[in-house]
């Protein structure tokens, strides 16, 4: 089976802030107090459309990740300040593909933007998740459920 997502995990309680302020956003609750917010192409739209001015600062694109932007990541910059967030991208088929993401806290990428194996469990580390009996980082969140982006 594949894996193909976008999307933003942080605490429950931010997550829920986040989508309080944007009426797309569509999330779901993760174990151990985090949540999911999909980058949909919904919000990703109105992401890109908030927060693209001409006076920002231009990010160096990272070619790994199809919806790193810097509209995308100033939205991540600006809810950073409440929490770290981590931002984090999958695209496998039949076992093989990438996974990629970026730790931002504080207002600023604190880890990342990094495309390689296992990334995704040490970043879900450095939020504070922590490992079950006989899973990693990534299963013991259950983000395998997540297989596809909603509509």
């Amino acid at each position: 089976m594949g894996h193909m997502i976008q999307a933003v995990i942080g605490k429950e309680d931010i997550i829920k802030k986040i989508a309080g302020d944007w009426a797309k956003a569509q999330t779901r609750e993760l174990p151990q107090g985090y949540s999911l917010l999909f980058l949909t192409n919904a919000l990703f739209d109105d992401i890109e459309e908030l927060f693209e001015n001409e006076n920002m600062e231009k990010v160096e694109d990272f070619e790994e990740m199809v919806c790193y932007t810097t509209p995308v990541v100033h939205f991540l910059k600006h809810y950073s300040f409440r929490s770290q967030l981590i931002y984090i991208e999958t695209d496998y088929a039949g076992g093989y593909g990438t996974q990629a993401g970026v730790l931002f806290e504080n207002g600023k990428a604190a880890n990342g933007p990094v495309c390689r194996d296992g990334i995704i469990n040490g970043l879900l580390r450095d939020i504070g998740v922590y490992r079950e009996r006989g899973k990693d980082e990534f299963d013991s969140l259950c983000l395998g459920r997540y297989r596809h982006m909603p509509f």
